[in-house]
């Protein structure tokens, strides 16, 4: 069982070693990072536990993984670039090993290098439960971050990737998918793909933007009351796999049920609101980025948010409706 600053050195300061390295990082009272001129920093902070944010028998490097993916997905949000991240790390006895830490490192290298992303510092502690926090560190032009506030009346949305899958994901966890379905899915789940390079590039377009962390319609909700506005989405425009949409396939057009997809949470994508000329330059940019992106409804003046099917209200959430998605002390 390695000593709190031996496990530091062994795992984590190879981590802070990732170009471009802070002015002062792991092994001081603090860190210390280089501004930018012109530009403001951006800083997010996400906590995951294990047996409420991920199942027991999940591999340290997928954790690891989707620990700091949470957090650059909230960057993307905000059009910042990933600057350095730091880490607390609560750990019970029977995981603070060798195989299980150089697993956990490894996870968040691997993830981290693809972003050039420094690890500056963070804190080890013992604990029942194994409990990661990370804050992730961006910066963006200054004035130019992309707030959720910022939407229009008659600004259309559009969401990145595919929705519903983190929690068909959490579905084949549980024994409810098998073969290529299940092995897809639970990548998905364990390994988000924070859209880093998209919200980054499109944050001259979008006049707000939000993860989807606790499921599509809640953000969704969180974007309109922040931007007191309503909103019409097209049920048939929504974007879901092939595994998604046969697990809805024979559900009856009114079935309640088939608004899972919309409730689960961990998808990691993005809800972006942009103005309507500005439609061919950000599909353009999906194409750019690689970034599937599909349209799928507009903001309006009100603030109810109709799901319509076949041009007609199918579902309508008012502002104050808090059970369309995950519920952090429920």
């Amino acid at each position: 069982m390695p000593a709190e600053f031996d496990l530091i050195e062994r795992y984590f300061l190879p981590l802070s070693r990732i170009s471009p390295q802070p002015l002062v990082g792991i092994g001081d009272d603090g860190a210390v990072l280089a501004s930018q001129p012109g530009h403001d920093w951006v800083v997010v902070t996400d906590t995951v536990i294990e047996g409420v944010h991920f199942p027991f028998d999940t591999r340290p490097e997928a954790i690891a993984w989707k620990a700091l993916a949470v957090n650059l997905s909230d960057l993307a949000a905000m059009g910042a670039t990933p600057a350095a991240f730091s880490l607390a790390l609560s750990l019970p006895d029977h995981k603070n090993n060798q195989a299980w830490l150089s697993r956990f490192s490894l996870g968040l290298k691997r993830l981290a290098e693809r972003f050039q992303l420094p690890l500056i510092g963070g804190d080890t502690t013992r604990h029942d439960t194994l409990v990661v926090t990370v804050t992730a560190h961006g910066q963006v032009p200054s004035g130019k971050a992309v707030r959720r506030s910022g939407a229009k009346a008659g600004d259309l949305l559009a969401v990145t990737g595919v929705i519903g899958d983190g929690g068909l994901g959490l579905a084949s966890k549980q024994g409810r998918l098998q073969g290529e379905r299940k092995r897809r899915a639970e990548l998905k789940l364990n390994r988000p793909w924070p859209r880093v390079e998209f919200g980054r590039k499109a944050r001259n377009l979008a006049s707000a933007a939000i993860d989807v962390s606790d499921g599509f319609l809640a953000d969704l909700m969180h974007m309109l009351k922040a931007s007191r506005l309503g909103a019409e989405i097209d049920w048939h425009a929504m974007p879901f796999s092939k595994a998604m949409q046969a697990s809805l396939d024979g559900l009856e057009s009114s079935d309640a049920s088939r608004l899972w997809p919309l409730t689960t949470g961990d998808d990691y994508e993005l809800i972006v609101a942009f103005a309507p000329e500005q439609r061919l330059e950000i599909e353009r940019l999906s194409i750019e980025t690689r970034t599937p992106l599909t349209v799928i409804g507009r903001l309006e003046q009100g603030e109810q948010l109709r799901l319509n099917q076949n041009g007609q209200a199918w579902q309508v959430y008012e502002p104050a409706d808090d059970t369309v998605g995950y519920r952090h002390f429920v």
